[in-house]
């Protein structure tokens, strides 16, 4: 007599062999859901700091703003040298809309 799991969709010789199978086949079923699980949760936590970052952009990016307003207004113009390179403050702007955007 030959005995058929469903959980495992394999036959076996004896109902211990089949029980044996299906319990290791549970373990590595709840392994594999708490991997996923632990991933799941690492995702939504590295996402809520990318949310965090780009938060903070747009905080920068208002303070920038209105110093700037206040300023043009008490002088009436702004004058600012943009060089190329790392201290380039529209960097992270162009990287944002060359990344994200197109």
């Amino acid at each position: 007599m030959k005995i058929y799991s469903e959980k495992t969709k394999k036959e076996y010789l004896t109902v211990d062999e089949c029980l044996a199978a299906e319990e290791e086949f549970d373990k590595q079923a709840a392994l594999e859901k708490e991997k996923k699980e632990k991933i799941a949760a690492e995702r939504k936590e590295r996402a809520a700091e990318v949310e965090e970052a780009f938060k903070a952009i747009q905080e920068a990016k208002k303070a920038y703003d209105k110093k700037l307003e206040a300023f043009i207004k008490d002088y009436g113009n702004f004058h600012l040298t943009i060089k190329t390179g790392e201290g380039n403050p529209f960097n992270l702007f162009n990287d944002f809309f060359n990344h994200y955007w197109f």
